[in-house]
């Protein structure tokens, strides 16, 4: 029996108990149906602007409530039973939707966010053209954690649900898990120019979105990634259409 597909189950088991929901549909199950809040509440995005470069970033002080584009880099590393271990280097874009803080003081303010969109590209010699997407069948949802000090750096995480889309390998690969972006260091909200998030993982399984119920097919092992400053409105559409 596959010892990662078993780990996969024990993970999922846990992380049912921490999220308090169900793990993710596939992409499919989403049709005609809105997305599931499984993993935490959904933002009212139409109530916020988008805020495209230039943007003025204090640090250590709490922002208005917003939807941020933001310029996103990540070396991701994917094993494929059969195959071996693959290291990629995305780039692309987020937009991360911020709901109103309650509090203004930055020692204080526990900010609740989406990922509301991801565009991610990358070019591999052996796997061909990748790119990553939101998954659109569930909530990404997350949040920043009030530091208590005025000038101490804050955490972030996001539950990120996404899709690995790989023509050259006839497969479009989706989490049932969130995969954690975890940051325990941001000096601002956003963290733009940060190159410290990570996200914890171990073995994290992908799955065929055409067979959702059949066994992983390949396992998220490691992921860096940095976030970079706000995107023109021009740069993010080209982004959108790569």
């Amino acid at each position: 029996m596959d010892q990662y597909f078993e780990l996969g189950k024990q993970l999922r088991s846990l992380l049912r108990g921490l999220f308090d929901g169900e793990p993710a549909p596939s992409p499919d199950e989403s049709k005609g149906t809105g997305a599931s809040a499984s993993w935490g509440p959904e933002i009212n995005v139409s109530a916020l602007d988008d805020l495209f470069h230039p943007q003025v970033v204090k640090q250590y002080a709490v922002a208005p409530a917003g939807v941020d584009n933001l310029a996103l880099t990540s070396i991701d590393k994917f094993l494929i039973p059969g195959r071996g271990e693959y290291t990629v280097n995305f780039d692309g874009m987020m937009r991360i939707a911020r709901e109103e803080p309650a509090t203004q003081n930055w020692a204080n303010a526990n900010v609740f966010v989406n990922m509301v969109e991801m565009n991610l590209t990358a070019s591999h010699p052996d796997l061909g053209k990748i790119t990553v997407k939101r998954n659109p069948a569930v909530v990404s949802p997350g949040q920043t954690f009030a530091p208590g000090a005025a000038s101490a750096p804050a955490a972030c995480r996001i539950g990120a649900g996404v899709m690995f889309e790989a023509p050259n390998l006839g497969v479009t690969l989706f989490n049932k898990e969130p995969i954690l972006l975890m940051n325990d260091s941001i000096h601002s909200i956003p963290p733009i120019e940060d190159p410290n998030g990570a996200a914890h993982i171990y073995r994290l399984p992908l799955y065929d979105a055409q067979k959702p119920d059949g066994r992983p097919v390949a396992y998220l092992t490691s992921l860096r990634y940095s976030i970079g400053n706000y995107l023109t409105q021009a740069q993010a559409a080209a982004y959108r259409v790569q």
